[in-house]
C-alpha cells in the first residue's frame, strides 16, 4: 500500500482485499512485468491471498516478509524459491 500510495493509488490495506477486489487485471506468473502486484496462499487453507508484495523483475519481488528466521522485514525473494514457487496464486496489473 505504501508504494502504490506514494504513486497516487489507493489499494486495500490487506493481502486478501487486493487480490480478491477487482483491482487491476489477473495475471499469471508468466504474465508479470515490474510493478504488479504478487499473491500467495501461504497458509495453504483455501483458494486465498493470505501475503502479497511487488513484482521487480527477473523472478523477483519485493515484500515483508513475516518470517522468524528472515526477521519482520521488508526484503526481496525468488518466485523460483521452493515455498513461494509453490504457494503462488496470482498477479494483478494495477499500474498502466
Amino acid at each position: 500500500c505504501y508504494v502504490y500510495r506514494h504513486f497516487g493509488i489507493s489499494l486495500p490495506r490487506s493481502a486478501k482485499e487486493q487480490g480478491y477486489k477487482n483491482y487491476g487485471t489477473k495475471l499469471t506468473r508468466s504474465q508479470l512485468k515490474p510493478g504488479d502486484l504478487v499473491f500467495f496462499d501461504t497458509i495453504k487453507d483455501s483458494d486465498s491471498s493470505d501475503h502479497a508484495g511487488i513484482y521487480i523483475g527477473d523472478g523477483k519481488f519485493i515484500h515483508c516478509s513475516s518470517s522468524k528466521s528472515l526477521g519482520k522485514k521488508v526484503c526481496i525473494s525468488s518466485l523460483d524459491s521452493g515455498f513461494y514457487k509453490k504457494v503462488f496464486s496470482w498477479g494483478r496489473r494495477v499500474l498502466k
